[in-house]
């Protein structure tokens, strides 16, 4: 079995070996993740699994991948996979060579359309799609236990949402592959590139192939994923032992190699998508190459011509619906396959090829009877002219103005005549028309070699209604008020432009314009296909300005005052406010207070008032309030007198005793006799009051705390000094639980001795209360009685 898997290579291809298990024998593919465009996050995710055909392969079904989180390999989410479209087979140049040795293999793709939400997946680490398969084919002959090992196919994305905006990417994509081999000792080359939808740049290089992270099929486990475990002498850039070595162009992806050994290797190539100098993603792609001895035999060396054309002819051009007829070297011992843009034509293999389609087409020969060198045709470029020209407009016909441009790509190779309403243009035989003129248009296109005659689609072209710019007052007035603008509003049109005295108005674009000052006004009216219209003037003039006065007004005291007319100018305006009767103000009506008092007047009917104002005052007239009091003789104390009318002059007469004769509450110093005052005040508006308060003084009585009634004739009695002065004083002692153990008669004709009843006290504290005159207070305290 080793021998056979060392005579014949394939990309993508790995020769059937038996091994015990029953999985499919994988030999390479990748992943991919399409944007579908229609709502941010929805996307398209497809395996492509290069397999060996069989019963093995019929029953893989497609399985289930995985989305994480690169950051921290958490699981996003689990996606099951669904077959789309046909299983193909991989079409060799050599069908010989893989009928030789029963090398069938085929491709089959799986989707998953998915809605991701890229709120959810805004990590900027990005995220990473794994597929994970067995096994890989036993033939392999670079790295350890390939029976045994397993594919991860693995691509990485980035966030969905980067600073708050939707981010949208597509990976790398990858074409249809061939059947090859690789002769050792001869140089071997390979178009690996991919494209990418996005126009990002990839960059390639080779790396180690991943194997499967755990043992059952189709498992989804997060990475890290193992690496396949090379033999000896191998690894990532020596997959293929070679001289020059094994590499890939990292702009192209082109893979190269002159191979020193012949056996079935297997390889992996990073794609890594960079988007303005910064790395966006990667995808990773497994395939497998055979090195075969190529006997020595002459290079077959196929000559390929268009029919009936010079031999030296590499290109033509022809009608759609005509064919070319491209005839190689015949040679009965040649096996025949030919290429449409690299890619392996299904049947085509004989000596000729009928070409209806455009493309790059080649011939692969390879003889019949051996699994020699195979030769390659040069290219012949076939185009085919398609009868689906349309017409380009641009321009437009307004209803006086304007031109229209039409256009039809068609190269320097075609004949042109235009038409209008049916009819030939006289000298219109170019790629291009222009007019001034409404109709219906179209021109035929003939090719001067190939004589293909065809038709463009017809574009009616017509004038536009004429463009009525209108110029409108929003309030209906054509004068503008002083310090005010008029609001003018245009119409007719999308785009505006304004003029005041046939001078534009800076920055004045939009369909409202608030004029400031009177002149002419124009408005210039655009629709969206730029034709204009021009508005008649409107005239707008000035509002002379008003200078408002209002007299100042008197204040009142009290409301009973007459009623004030008020004064101000220009006549015509208004008066308002509290107590305000036309043009007089009545006191009675506003009451006691500050009135603010309006007057408005308008320059013109249509413009806002002008208002002044005016404080009228009616004043409170002062009122006092004061009580005669009754005090002891020495006494100092405040007079406080309750005030209104809000006073702010204060007169005491007089001064005698008095702190100060000019505040609202002097203080009366050691007062020494009867006396009586009078307060005089007035208040801001001139508003006056008077009142007088009488003061009685009364002689002082000197009251002992303690008394001895042990008869020693010293201090026998409580004895009360000046208490004579006071004929109607009552003198009242209590004893500790409130009784009353002495009362007097009036004027305390006979002092208490510290008996009661004829019984005498104890020694100890005694409450008492003393009055003295009826309208002055008691006075309360405590006496020692001492024993």
């Amino acid at each position: 079995m080793r021998l056979f898997t060392k005579q014949f290579a394939v990309v993508l291809l790995a020769l059937s070996a038996s091994i015990s298990c029953f999985a499919v024998h994988q030999v390479g593919g990748q992943l991919e993740m399409r944007a579908v465009g229609d709502v941010p996050g929805h996307y398209r995710i497809l395996v492509t699994n290069y397999m060996e055909s069989g019963p093995r392969a019929d029953n893989q079904r497609g399985g289930r991948l995985g989305i994480f989180r690169k950051r921290d390999n958490f699981l996003m989410t689990q996606i099951s996979l669904q077959e789309i479209g046909q299983r193909q087979s991989i079409i060799y140049a050599n069908e010989y060579c893989a009928n030789q040795r029963n090398l069938k293999f085929i491709v089959a793709t799986f989707e998953a359309d998915v809605q991701l939400d890229p709120a959810t997946y805004a990590d900027l680490q990005g995220y990473y799609v794994s597929y994970q398969t067995r096994n890989r084919n036993a033939g392999i002959d670079n790295i350890n236990s390939p029976s045994q090992t397993g594919f991860t196919f693995y691509l990485e994305f980035p966030a969905l949402q980067q600073n708050g905006q939707v981010f949208v990417n597509s990976s790398p994509h990858f074409g249809p592959i061939n059947g090859e081999y690789i002769c050792v000792g001869e140089p071997f080359i390979y178009p690996f590139g991919a494209t990418d939808p996005d126009g990002d740049e990839l960059r390639y290089s080779l790396v180690t192939p991943l194997d499967q992270r755990g043992t059952n099929q189709n498992s989804v486990s997060a990475g890290p994923y193992p690496d396949v475990r090379w033999l000896s002498s191998y690894g990532a850039t020596n997959a293929i032992p070679g001289s020059p070595p094994f590499r890939i162009d990292p702009q192209t992806g082109q893979l190269s190699v002159t191979a020193t050994q012949l056996g079935l290797f297997v390889f992996a190539v990073k794609v890594e998508e960079y988007r303005n100098g910064i790395k966006i993603g990667e995808v990773r792609r497994d395939f497998q190459f055979l090195v075969i001895e190529c006997p020595p035999a002459t290079t077959p060396d196929p000559a390929v011509q268009i029919s009936n054309r010079p031999a030296n002819l590499r290109n033509a051009t022809i009608c759609r619906g005509d064919s070319a007829l491209l005839q190689a070297t015949f040679n009965s011992n040649w096996n025949y396959q030919w290429r449409q843009d690299g890619i392996n034509i299904p049947n085509a293999t004989g000596a000729s090829l009928a070409v209806r389609e455009s493309g790059r087409y080649t011939v692969v020969v390879s003889l019949k009877t051996a699994c020699s060198k195979t030769g390659n045709s040069q290219d012949v470029i076939i185009n085919v002219l398609d009868n689906n020209a349309k017409l380009a407009v641009a321009g437009h016909l307004c209803a006086t103005t304007g031109s229209v441009k039409l256009a039809v790509p068609g190269g320097s190779e075609v004949n042109y005549q235009w038409y209008r309403d049916n009819q030939p243009l006289a000298g219109q035989t170019t790629d291009s028309l222009h007019i001034t003129q409404a109709g219906r248009y179209w021109t035929t296109l003939t090719h001067k070699t190939a004589g293909c005659v065809f038709r463009t689609d017809s574009m009616s072209i017509e004038r536009s209604p004429a463009v009525q710019a209108v110029i409108r007052s929003a309030s209906g007035s054509t004068r503008i008020c002083p310090q005010d603008s008029l609001q003018l509003e245009g119409s007719g049109g999308i785009r505006y432009l304004w003029l005041k005295d046939n001078q534009m108005i800076q920055g004045a674009t939009e369909a409202r314009h608030f004029a400031k000052t009177a002149g002419s006004y124009v408005l210039t009216a655009s629709d969206a296909d730029g034709c204009e219209g021009v508005s008649t003037p409107f005239l707008l003039t000035q509002v002379p300005p008003i200078t408002v006065v209002f007299d100042s007004i008197p204040a009142v005291c009290g409301p009973d005052n007459p009623v004030y007319t008020l004064v101000s100018s220009p006549q015509g305006g208004e008066f308002s406010g509290v107590g305000v009767v036309g043009n007089a103000f009545n006191p009675k009506q506003a009451g006691v207070g500050n009135h603010q008092l309006t007057y408005t007047a308008k320059a013109a009917p249509e413009c806002a008032n002008v208002t002044v104002s005016r404080t009228a005052v009616v004043a409170p007239i002062p009122t006092i309030q004061l009580d005669d009091i009754t005090t002891y003789k020495g006494n100092t104390f405040e007079l406080a007198p309750a005030l209104t009318g809000d006073p702010d002059v204060f007169s005491w007469t007089p001064t005698t005793y008095l702190s100060d004769a000019s505040v609202p509450n002097p203080s009366v110093v050691s007062i020494a006799g009867d006396i009586t005052y009078t307060i005089s005040i007035k208040n801001a508006s001139g508003c006056e009051a008077s009142d007088s308060i009488r003061i009685t003084v009364l002689e002082r009585v000197w009251i002992p705390d303690a008394f001895s009634p042990n008869g020693d004739g010293q201090n026998d009695v409580w004895t009360l000094a000046g208490i004579e002065a006071f004929p109607d004083a009552v003198v009242t002692i209590f004893n500790r639980w409130g009784e009353v153990i002495y009362l007097s008669d009036k004027g305390y004709s006979k002092p208490f001795d510290g008996t009661m009843n004829g019984t005498a006290l104890p020694t100890g504290v005694y409450p008492f209360t003393l009055r003295t005159v009826p309208e002055q207070p008691v006075v309360r305290g405590r006496l020692m009685l001492i024993r």
